[in-house]
């Protein structure tokens, strides 16, 4: 069986037979869209070109606090441009909408207004000056609002461009005042930092004065220094306990020599110290002070002392001089200041060993004063970088302040102010028409098509020949009767169908505009997107 292939002539006799349908909707569809292209108000547009121009002074001199995009900012302020707030303070200014206002929430007022306002940029290829590269820089924008009333329109993209100017400066100054207040608030904070490091500093120098790492040198120097005191004490201590035992052995070698009878003379009392004094001498150089025999012989000289004073001897030197001669007085006082010698350089070690002991402990200290004052002031170092570093940005910024506050910096320059326009903006009545009469006969065609499609039917010599597979015989052509033209015409049940579509549609248009969304925003979205506006 041959593929059902239908040509133009087929095609042709489908609209024929099928021409009310093709007929009747494109004529509905017609009467619709050229009542919607002539009876939709006219909308005007009034714009507005701001210029973006770079800063003044070269940035290697004075760079601005405000590093954001210019597209950027410009979102920002349409942002805030387009508050409830702003906008209905705009609304009410120029009395916008006002049948709207009657019936409408004030969110739809709000939403026709953004819908209203356009800001395009205008971009071009410029030269990056840093890498030498061409980009798309944005070097201008258009400010623009579309109303019925062009007078109004002028007038609102007045205000919207002046608020572009106005909020640029304001956000700028803003912004750099800001930055300024809080790098001064953070090199304040340092500060403030930085007098407590030192007053903690100072404390711990007080505190461990005689520890700091500073000294240690000094201190090593006299731990050293009493070092070779106390070696040199000793040294002297032990000549001077050579001298005296020597002094000892010459004073008993004289008692030998002069020896005096009698057991009571008191004179043996005096051999007796001499020769205590002699073996404690010697005893001294063997065995500390606190040795039993040291002890022993000491109490026993001290007795032996304390006898010879209370004898009541008027002038020991005289009696000395009576029974040994000034040899023994010589020697006798020679021992005498030696151990007094003796003794001073004794009570001079002590001091010697307690300074030593004190710088000695100072030395051990530092190590551990060292750890904690190197972490003070490692801490005040660090905070005092990070204060200069503050305090420099600081002035930056207040040299960013003062480029902002004399318009020094990027800024916004009105170039083409808006005026009254004269051509309405949209709609484009001849485009609606055209679309809308293409529209019509494409669902007028694709009606008749459709319905021949589901309905069917055998037509015609080719259609007869496909199913048969055969020739017919003979082809009678179609007899037209007088009845078949009044059956063609179009009858009352017909008429009822149509209005009846019409009636429809109406309702459908009519439930859109109070249950879904007003006709005239729907408009505008749509021819919005099919890029009629």
């Amino acid at each position: 069986m041959e593929e059902d292939v239908k040509g133009i002539g087929d095609y042709l006799e489908i609209i024929r037979r099928h021409k009310k349908l093709v007929i009747y909707p494109a004529l509905i569809l017609a009467i619709i869209s050229s009542a919607v292209a002539f009876l939709l108000p006219a909308s005007y547009r009034s714009t507005g070109l701001i210029l973006i121009e770079s800063q003044e002074i070269p940035n290697d001199l004075v760079r601005s606090t405000v590093t954001s995009y210019a597209d950027q900012r410009i979102e920002v302020i349409r942002q805030k441009l387009l508050t409830t707030s702003n906008v209905m303070r705009i609304v009410d200014k120029y009395k916008l909408y006002p049948e709207k206002r009657k019936n409408s929430s004030q969110q739809l007022i709000v939403d026709m207004f953004r819908q209203s306002i356009s800001v395009d940029m205008v971009q071009a290829n410029v030269t990056d000056p840093r890498s030498g590269r061409a980009r798309r820089a944005s070097i201008a924008f258009n400010v623009s609002f579309l109303d019925k009333s062009p007078q109004r329109a002028q007038q609102v993209t007045s205000e919207l461009v002046t608020a572009f100017l106005d909020e640029n400066v304001k956000t700028r100054t803003a912004r750099a005042n800001e930055t300024r207040a809080f790098l001064k608030e953070e090199g304040n904070k340092f500060q403030r930092k930085i007098q407590s490091l030192e007053k903690a500093i100072a404390e711990f120098k007080d505190e461990f004065s005689e520890s700091l790492p500073e000294l240690l040198p000094y201190n090593l120097s006299m731990v050293e220094s009493l070092q070779e005191g106390l070696l040199a004490n000793q040294n002297q201590a032990v000549e001077l306990k050579d001298q005296v035992l020597t002094l000892s052995v010459e004073l008993a070698n004289l008692d030998a020599l002069y020896p005096v009878a009698g057991a009571d003379n008191p004179m043996n009392s005096e051999q007796k110290l001499a020769q205590a004094k002699i073996q404690y001498a010697q005893l001294q150089t063997k065995y500390s002070s606190n040795h039993p025999d040291i002890k022993r012989l000491k109490r026993e000289i001290e007795g032996l002392e304390l006898e010879l004073s209370s004898m009541g001897k008027a002038d020991e030197s005289t009696k000395a001089t009576a029974y040994k001669g000034p040899l023994y007085l010589k020697i006798s006082s020679k021992i005498n200041s030696t151990e007094r010698e003796i003794k001073r350089l004794a009570a001079n070690r002590i001091k010697l060993q307690e300074k030593l002991a004190d710088y000695e402990k100072r030395v051990t200290e530092t190590h551990q004063v060292k750890r904690a004052y190197d972490d003070l002031t490692r801490d005040y170092d660090n905070t005092l970088a990070k204060y200069k570093e503050l305090r420099a940005k600081e002035l930056q910024a207040e040299l960013g302040e003062n480029l902002e506050s004399e318009n020094k910096g990027e800024s916004f320059t009105l170039i083409e102010p808006p005026s009254v326009p004269i051509k309405p903006e949209k709609p484009n009545r001849l485009k609606i028409l055209a679309i809308g009469l293409v529209a019509s006969l494409g669902v007028g065609l694709g009606l008749a098509l459709l319905f021949d499609m589901v309905v069917g039917g055998v037509r015609g010599y080719k259609a007869i020949s496909r199913i048969l597979d055969e020739a017919p015989l003979v082809v009678v052509p179609m007899i037209i009767a007088p009845q078949d033209v009044i059956n063609r015409t179009i009858t009352y049940k017909d008429k009822r169908v149509i209005i009846a579509a019409l009636i429809f549609v109406i309702l459908i248009i009519l439930g859109v505009h109070f249950l879904v969304m007003d006709l005239e925003i729907f408009w505008f979205k749509l021819l919005r997107k099919i890029s009629l506006l």
